[in-house]
């Protein structure tokens, strides 16, 4: 028996295809973004039910090194269930 209601959502993470293989293998794990201008603050970010606006957001940094975060050379996508009762 459930203490709430289950709230899943779908997420989806833009990155670069080498991240997501390795995160998917298990070999490595998102980074928390620590980004003053993070609208939610610090946390790993994902477009809820949208896996095609993910990938336009790591089309969008392709090729751009970004405050010591590594370039998108092959923009890629991570999907997850969320569960917001445990984010």
């Amino acid at each position: 028996m459930y203490s709430r209601l289950p709230s899943f959502i779908l997420g989806f993470h833009g990155c670069d295809r080498s991240l997501a293989r390795a995160v998917i293998d298990g070999k490595r794990s998102l980074r928390l973004s620590t980004n003053r201008y993070d609208w939610l603050g610090e946390g790993v970010y994902f477009w809820e039910n949208n896996p095609q606006r993910a990938l336009e957001f790591a089309a969008e940094f392709a090729g751009r090194k970004r405050q010591g975060k590594s370039a998108i050379r092959e923009p890629a996508v991570i999907g997850a269930v969320v569960d917001w009762g445990f984010a």
